[in-house]
């Protein structure tokens, strides 16, 4: 569905080759550990579960275009991420992160989970850099998004080495 399952499977399937040595070491003193990168996808993804669930009970129908969710990939534009989803020191291992992940996406399978695809485009909220998105290219961001941190990732452990 939407993609997310692959996208996904990339960043579990990227983590395995990491040790928790690695994982939460900092290249930079401003720049994020994996295991912080890691939280981060399970904030954003619990945020945006948390915002669909809120346009869902308003009811608001309302349409945005479609935007070019691929773009999202590109590290060249840096969008600086709001303070809740910020990564908090949440996960001390490799495993809590992977069992954060997996409840996230547990969530976010629940709450999509016999939704009309009608509903999803006509509701909408914010992306800070995309503008009004419908829940349907929300759900779809999840995956690029983390694509996006999948290769942020990699650059760390890069750096470690």
């Amino acid at each position: 569905m939407y993609g997310l399952d692959e996208k996904r499977d990339e960043v579990l399937g990227f983590v395995e080759g990491v040790s928790l040595e690695e994982a939460k070491k900092k290249p930079a003193e401003d720049q994020w550990s994996i295991l912080e990168v890691l939280e981060h996808l399970y904030l954003m993804e619990q945020l945006v579960v948390y915002q669909i669930e809120q346009a869902l009970k308003r009811g608001d129908q309302q349409q945005a275009a479609d935007k070019p969710l691929h773009k999202t990939t590109n590290r060249e534009y840096k969008v600086e991420a709001p303070e809740s989803v910020r990564p908090r020191g949440e996960f001390q291992t490799l495993e809590d992160a992977k069992e954060g992940l997996k409840k996230t996406r547990e969530a976010t399978l629940f709450l999509v989970h016999n939704k009309e695809t009608e509903t999803l485009k006509n509701r909408v909220f914010p992306h800070p850099a995309f503008g009004e998105m419908n829940l349907a290219q929300w759900i779809e961001f999840i995956g690029w998004h983390e694509l996006r941190h999948l290769e942020q990732m990699k650059e760390v452990k890069a750096k470690l080495n």
